[in-house]
């Protein structure tokens, strides 16, 4: 009879993908394959202790942190080109990887390990970068004209919604009071609609040809005018909001405020219709400050995950509420803009977490 853990084991053990499991909420490492074992430049006497005993370093770049929350929520995470500090002996090796985090959960929701994956993507990183540094602020001038061209294009739609309705009326000036409240209220979300197209227009023209100035931004005394101005924009909408430690980052004032108030109106947009949250929090690692927008709202269908920076695309799920599908392709462009990174996961009917890690030092860009 065939012993099945064996023998996904030994498949493992000969897997060219470097892979290890944690069985525990303290990120007990049960098992690392050679390839895995490698590229943390380990040896077997790390399969039995937690990740934070064995790699101090990992702890303090945040990558506990983020497995922690994936057995906490169950959602999967995964990143790519992502930085980590390798130590080897009295060696610390910057390397860049794309990794999975992937949440095994039993029938009821709960996690009872950890499926982690990685690739050592530091050459590909290497030439990337060093095509960036060949791009001027030209190419951004060039995405961001596109944008708003195409934010420009978005309002012939609410525009002719107030058109016709408009010709109705005055040809029907006995119309009954049921139809004219119809057409009353088409109005209303046709002028919101423009409204919001008009906002994120003039939310891309503010960075158009303008540099990105480092100051220091004390979020904590920022957030909540932020938090009450997007309750502005949907007063319906009941959610309570969750704030952590909240550091204060190295960035642009006004690009800062773009990024949080995208994320937050997001958040509120998508919120489930009862107990819906969001808890804002920061963390402080070697590198820089990651901050952690998590919420229990609609989520996001998985299949969709890697198309949802792109512009105008919104999840399959959110076709019956209001909005452009531009927020998240900003804020992505906004953080790139910064030298600042976003990673977004999400699970459908669970919620979505997205994380910004801003650098330390940002330079003026």
């Amino acid at each position: 009879m065939i012993d099945h853990n064996s023998f996904i084991l030994s498949v493992l053990d000969h897997s060219p993908q470097a892979t290890a499991i944690y069985d525990h909420a303290d990120l007990n490492i049960a098992y690392a394959n050679q390839v895995m074992l490698e590229i943390w430049c380990a040896d077997t006497s790390v399969i039995g202790t937690t990740l934070c005993k064995a790699f101090p370093s990992f702890a303090q770049e945040g990558f506990s942190s983020i497995l922690k929350n994936v057995w906490k929520t169950g959602i999967t995470y995964r990143a790519q080109d992502v930085a980590a500090t390798i130590v080897a002996g009295d060696k610390h090796i910057k390397r860049f990887f794309d990794f999975e985090y992937k949440a095994i959960v039993d029938d009821a929701g709960q996690t009872h390990a950890i499926l982690h994956t990685a690739s050592d993507v530091t050459e590909r990183n290497l030439t990337n970068r060093r095509m960036e540094r060949q791009r001027d602020e030209l190419s951004l001038s060039y995405k961001l004209d596109r944008f708003a061209n195409t934010l420009a294009h978005d309002l012939k739609n609410p525009l002719s919604v107030l058109k016709l309705g408009n010709d109705f009326l005055s040809r029907n000036t006995y119309a009954s009071a049921d139809v004219t409240q119809r057409w009353y209220k088409n109005f209303a979300e046709s002028i919101q609609n423009i409204e919001s197209i008009i906002n994120q227009t003039l939310q891309l023209n503010e960075v158009r040809g303008v540099k990105n100035i480092a100051a220091l931004v004390e979020i904590d005394k920022k957030i909540g005018g932020w938090i009450d101005e997007v309750k502005l924009n949907f007063p319906d909408q009941q959610m309570e909001f969750k704030l952590g430690q909240l550091y204060p980052v190295s960035a642009d004032k006004g690009t800062v405020y773009q990024i949080f108030a995208n994320l937050i109106g997001n958040a509120v947009k998508y919120a489930k219709e009862a107990d819906a949250y969001l808890h804002i929090y920061s963390e402080s690692t070697n590198n820089g400050i990651v901050y952690v927008f998590e919420d229990n709202g609609i989520g996001i269908p998985e299949d969709e995950l890697s198309q949802i920076f792109l512009m105008q695309v919104r999840g399959s799920n959110a076709v019956h509420r209001s909005g452009t599908g531009i927020g998240l392709s900003l804020v992505k462009d906004l953080m790139e803009f910064m030298g600042a990174t976003i990673n977004l996961s999400s699970a459908l009917g669970k919620g979505t977490i997205v994380r910004l890690f801003f650098p330390h030092g940002v330079e003026e860009c």
